[in-house]
This record gives C-alpha cells, structure tokens and sequence, in this order.
C-alpha cells in the first residue's frame, strides 16, 4: 500500500457571528427563540454531549466561555443575553492547532519522525511548537479519541482539530466537528457523499490515483483490463473507482480476480483460468500436443514427463492492473512469463513503489506503469529529509514507512496555521479560510489551493513508467491544473 511559508499568527479573539454573511450563520445571531432553539439543539446539545466524554480529573477553566453552556436549557432561548452567550461560546478559541494522533498504536520511530520533523520545521520558520500545537495519544480508538478532543475544546479551546489517522476514528471526528463546527482536517482519504463544512480531508484520493490509470489506458487503446488482488486487500476503494472510471470511458473489466498470495496453487490455478490453459474447449489441442511430445521423447530415447506440456496462453486481455504490493507483482510476473505471457501491460498501484520492484530486473515488468502521490524523495517539502536508494524515486530501509505520515500531518498544519494566521476570525468561520489556504511553491504539493470544492486535498497522481532496473516519471496530473509531461525519459 505516498510547500511555501507565510505565517504570522496572531492570537485569534472573539468576533461577532453577525460579521458573517451565511445564511445559518446570520440566523445563529438572531434574538429570535425559534432560530435559537434551533442553534441550540445540534450545536449546544454537542458540546454538552461531549462535556462528558472528558476524563473525571478534568477541569473547565471558570472563565471559559463554554461553562455557560453546561447549564443551558432550550427554554433558556427565550431569555434575554442567551444568543450572545452562545455566540460568544462559538467563537472564542486560543489560536492553538490540537493534533490529535495514535502514537502509540504507530511504529515509534514513525511516531518519532513526525514529532522531530514538525518541531524542526517549525523552528526553522521562528515559530515555537509548544506555543501553537496540542499534542494528544487518541491509541488509535473511538472512546480515547473523544476523550481528547473533549479535552482540547473544554479545558484547552482549541482552534482547530487535525486527527482521524485511522479508519476507525476518521468518521467520528468528522461527525464531533460538524455538530460543533469546530474545523478539523481529516487525516484520512474523504468519504462518500455529503460533506460537513467543517470538515477537511488531507489523505490521498483513491479517485484520482484511479484516474490516473483509466488515463493511461485509454491514451494506449487499452479496451480490455483484467483486475489481479490479494484475499484480505485494503484496496478496494482504489479498485472499485477504477472499475467505475473504467465502465465510463468503455473499458471492459473483468475481476477483481482473488487470490491467496501465501498460497502458490492459489496464484496458479487464478493464472491458468485467467489465460485459458486448463479450458476443456482445448482439450483436443493439448491432446495434440502430448502425442507430439511423446514422440519427441521416444526419439530422444528419455521418458516422457506429462508436466512439461502446458498449453500456450489465450490471451484475451490487454492489461492486467495488479492491486498488490511490490513482492507479489515479482511473483505474479515471473509466473506470467512461465506460461508465456511476456510483456503484457501491467497497471499498478502505491505499493508497487520499492527498490525490489526493480532489482534484479525482470524483462517481463518493463513497459509496465503505476500511479503514485509522490514523486521524487529528494524533493519533499517541509525541509522533510530520507535517505534514498538509486537516486530519487525509492526511499531507503524504513524511512519510506513515515514519509507519506509526515508529508500528511505537515501539509495539514501548514494549512491551519495559514488559517490562524492574517485578520483574526471566530472559530466556527475558521473553515472558510481553510478553504482558500494556498499551497507553499516547495514541491510537487504546490496548487491554486490545498482544498479542492469538494475538501478533499489538491494531491497530484505521478504515473511511472517502469524500465529495466530503473523507474521514470511519465506525467504527473494536477486536479486542478490537469497533466503535465515531464521531461524523464520513458523507459
């Protein structure tokens, strides 16, 4: 299974909803006992609601302008001062970013990386971490999420929120931002459907690496596709686009075809189906070839072996995409190659990028492609570092496992703190800023903006080529900007 600076943050105080010109927003400062009502059952019951999530030592600081909230009633709507007191809760934060995030359930060394990389970055900008930054261990579960986050907005008024790793906690943070319309940037890919407006989504899209590979067939007259997956894929998503964007543009998909990837006979039987070895419509053709057989061996004077007849391969596709990382595609080409299936097109996916994909070449994977959201690691931005294996395209031992995590916490904060930055704004407007944060020029990560309409983050699809022992960058696609050839050689 993978930007320019410009921040002067200033400390964010109260401002008036009414200063705002949406619709629900306006109405949110009304003294009307109906609008009010109305505020007050999604937004203050939430806050209520997560009031008890916080862990029993903890304490609501007095002046904190959510106390108020603790005691209010929907009655309450039709007394005077109830508005402002709402409106007042909505809007006052401290200008802080809370990174909630499940150290504990990630490797401690990624762990480690993002906490050493976002604290270099920061200084090296003039900016001191612990000033801007709340950090929190969700352990990677619902009930220690919300706990912390009941704990960052109660007890430390957090700005913004950026959490939601895993997938287990993605979709409960989104909803606690919606109904608090706290901002808070998902670090997750977006799901289907309607969106909050309080919610952004920093992960790649599966859509789009999709896309990617729908491109590149239709631009080789690829009519015929074939999808290869392992038992227990978490790569479905990427697959079910694929199949969607393929049925659009008239590619034909057959799959996906599973199998079991620690399971040799698994992977043969699916091949020998796949390309029509074992077809009982060709059993008058393999008879032919074992008559054959036999009378070369009785001219050669040695016994006849029976394994050694194999069908030549009905090929009926014009590419196979393979949704598996770099060690099963070896596999699956090398057993191509045996029952004659050389050179065949093959599409992959992220976990196809890694050194062993390439070293010892295999003849069979050249001309192949696969779609990425990253392109050279000697071109990261954030001042982000790793060391690389055969110039710039593979990241060296364990250190490609943390950049994609890096990349995601550091593209997210860079675009909070640019939201925290400039005039100050309420906290409940904060995610209209979000919306037009601007990506830094360090990077491939560069756009018109880091947000899409739709939230989802501007991530590029780089499409490589793969050579004999090396891999090239073919095109790379900016959702907002469309392709652009690079200048590296096809391979």
């Amino acid at each position: 299974m993978p930007v320019r600076f410009m921040l002067l943050l200033l400390a964010c105080l109260s401002w008036p909803l009414r200063a705002q010109t949406n619709a629900e927003e306006q109405s949110a400062v009304s003294n009307d006992s109906e609008l009010c009502s109305k505020l007050f059952a999604k937004t203050v019951v939430a806050y209520q609601d997560l009031h008890r999530k916080l862990p029993p030592n903890a304490i609501v600081p007095a002046n904190s302008p959510l106390a108020p909230l603790l005691g209010l009633h929907a009655e309450d709507c039709g007394q005077p001062g109830t508005m402002e007191l709402i409106e007042k809760a909505l809007t006052t934060h401290n200008g802080k970013v809370a990174l909630l995030l499940p150290f504990s359930k990630m490797p401690k060394s990624a762990g480690q990386d993002v906490l050493r990389s976002v604290h270099e970055w920061m200084q090296s900008k003039g900016l001191v971490p612990g000033r801007l930054i709340i950090w929190r261990d969700t352990e990677g579960n619902r009930e220690k999420l919300e706990r912390q986050l009941a704990h960052v907005i109660w007890v430390q008024g957090a700005s913004i929120v950026i959490g939601g790793l895993f997938q287990n906690e993605a979709p409960f943070l989104t909803q606690w931002a919606d109904r608090l319309r706290v901002p808070a940037i998902i670090l997750n890919r977006r799901p289907e459907g309607p969106a909050s407006k309080y919610t952004f989504y920093m992960g790649p899209d599966y859509r789009l690496l999709a896309s990617g590979l729908t491109r590149y067939a239709l631009g080789r007259n690829i009519k015929r596709v074939a999808i290869m997956a392992p038992q227990f894929s978490h790569d479905e998503a990427l697959i079910a686009a694929f199949r969607a964007q393929a049925q659009h543009l008239r590619i034909q998909v057959t799959g996906p075809l599973i199998y079991n990837p620690a399971d040799y006979s698994s992977i043969d039987g699916l091949l020998r189906k796949l390309f029509h070895i074992d077809d009982e419509s060709r059993n008058e053709e393999l008879l032919e070839l074992v008559n054959k057989g036999k009378e070369a061996a009785e001219q050669l004077g040695v016994p006849f072996d029976a394994k050694s007849i194999v069908l030549p391969p009905v090929i009926d596709v014009d590419a196979i995409l393979i949704a598996d990382h770099f060690k099963n595609v070896r596999h699956l080409s090398k057993s191509m190659a045996f029952y004659g299936v050389k050179r065949l097109p093959l599409l992959g996916i992220p976990k196809w990028r890694a050194f062993e994909l390439i070293e010892p070449a295999d003849e069979n994977l050249v001309g192949s492609v696969f779609v990425d959201y990253l392109g050279s690691y000697k071109q990261l931005p954030y001042g982000i570092q790793v060391p690389t294996v055969d110039k710039e395209y593979f990241a060296e031992g364990p250190a490609a496992g943390s950049v994609d995590l890096r990349l995601v916490v550091h593209h997210a904060l860079f675009s909070a703190l640019q939201a925290l930055g400039g005039p100050r704004s309420p906290r409940y407007a904060l995610y209209k800023k979000l919306e037009t944060s601007a990506g830094p020029r360090e990077s491939f990560l560069s756009g018109p903006q880091i947000f899409r309409a739709d939230h989802s983050a501007n991530w590029p699809t780089f499409l490589f080529g793969v050579g004999s022992g090396s891999i090239s960058v073919l095109q790379v696609w900016n959702p907002l900007t469309g392709p652009t050839r690079t200048s590296s050689s096809r391979p």
